[in-house]
């Protein structure tokens, strides 16, 4: 089937302290908020933020069940980014299709109108943990932002946007779910497999082992849609100690919204401005860059050793680089940052893309093993501080 998607409209935070969230997004991450409702205490507080196309949708966790645009997550809950809103068409016919597929509707077709027009959404429960996805129908509505939102004070130009658009979203699911994930994905919303590696098998996925790397990653993509952004599948293998995503999942036992890719036309000059203005970045060891093989690769795509290990950044080009002309260059260019939440949960990643379409295969198991190690660090800061007092 076609994918009934359009474009990702935006990803929504259910978090207990919106302003600190906010803060962060603001001051770190650079983001300009645009517009809110509930900022009077009558309603729970929404807030829309935006960086480049990339929006995100603060809500305030609260026992009201009136947000717009979505369903709170039950409490208790911790902070957690829970919702990918995507636009389509005929909201009404869509919900019917997806109920005739055994989908659960949180929110059941609405309507809501303003001067600039008319909305219509949904909201759909999704087979893995609290994620759900809001429906939205805007192709009779022209205002900026949605019905129920009031536009706030625009700010002065001068900040540059450093990020483009979610170039892919990044579910951690239990151990064995990842079939039931990608087929729910593909007869609900019209998602295919997009292969991480040369023949890859969709059951088996990619597969990285190694000190507490046991992963299976799988990716699907709605073809033809760029604009919807990828999804990740990732889940553990059987090892020895426990990875990211079993960490993730001891506080989200049914899976969840590990982590978003930003696409940025420039990830030196996003991930410099970001460390200026306070993210920390994923670091990688000396001997990632020292050695011969991965060293001779960044020099060739134009990079030193140097720009990349300052931040982090991860280098990964095709296959056949070796024998093209610097015109002619596929590569890939990723780090993470610092989880959002704590250090257990949410966290983004920059990505830069000069021509690559997949995930860097070569990559993954660098930028996995650079967030564990964060993830360890942090964790052993805590302990250590919780020790002294």
């Amino acid at each position: 089937m076609s994918s009934p998607l359009i474009r990702l409209s935006h990803i929504t935070l259910q978090v207990s302290n919106p302003q600190k969230i906010i803060s962060d997004l603001v001051t770190k991450y650079r983001f300009r908020p645009f517009a809110a409702r509930g900022l009077d205490g009558v309603a729970p507080c929404q807030v829309a933020l935006r960086n480049g196309k990339v929006v995100f949708i603060v809500n305030e966790t609260s026992k009201c069940s009136t947000l717009l645009y979505d369903s709170p997550v039950p409490l208790p809950s911790l902070d957690t980014a829970c919702n990918v809103s995507y636009e389509v068409e005929d909201v009404p016919g869509l919900c019917q299709r997806l109920v005739s597929n055994g989908c659960s509707l949180l929110v059941p077709p609405t309507h809501l109108h303003s001067e600039a027009g008319s909305v219509s959404y949904c909201v759909v429960k999704s087979l893995l943990g609290n994620v759900r996805h809001t429906l939205i129908d805007r192709t009779r509505y022209t205002a900026a932002f949605l019905p129920g939102f009031q536009p706030l004070e625009k700010e002065e130009d001068g900040s540059p946007e450093n990020v483009e658009c979610i170039d892919h979203v990044t579910y951690a699911c239990p151990r064995g779910s990842t079939p039931q994930v990608m087929e729910w994905y593909r007869r609900c919303l019209g998602f295919q497999h997009f292969p991480l590696c040369e023949g890859e098998d969709p059951n088996q996925g990619f597969q990285i082992s190694g000190p507490q790397i046991g992963l299976r990653l799988t990716s699907v993509e709605c073809p033809g849609r760029a604009e919807v952004g990828k999804i990740v599948l990732a889940e553990s293998l059987l090892q020895q100690g426990i990875n990211q995503v079993d960490q993730f999942l001891q506080h989200h036992k049914d899976g969840g919204i590990q982590h978003v890719g930003l696409l940025t036309p420039n990830i030196f000059r996003a991930a410099g401005d970001l460390t200026d203005s306070g993210v920390l970045f994923a670091g990688q060891p000396p001997s990632y860059y020292n050695n011969p093989q991965k060293k001779a690769e960044i020099l060739r795509a134009g990079f030193t050793p140097q720009q990349l290990s300052q931040f982090g950044i991860l280098l990964d080009s095709s296959a056949e680089f070796q024998n093209q002309k610097n015109d002619d260059q596929k590569i890939l260019l990723q780090v993470f940052a610092e989880p959002l939440f704590s250090k257990d949960s949410f966290f983004l990643e920059l990505i830069e893309r000069r021509g690559a379409q997949g995930f860097g295969e070569r990559n993954i198991r660098a930028l996995w093993s650079s967030m564990q190690d964060m993830m360890d660090d942090m964790s052993k800061t805590v302990q250590e501080g919780a020790a002294s007092q």
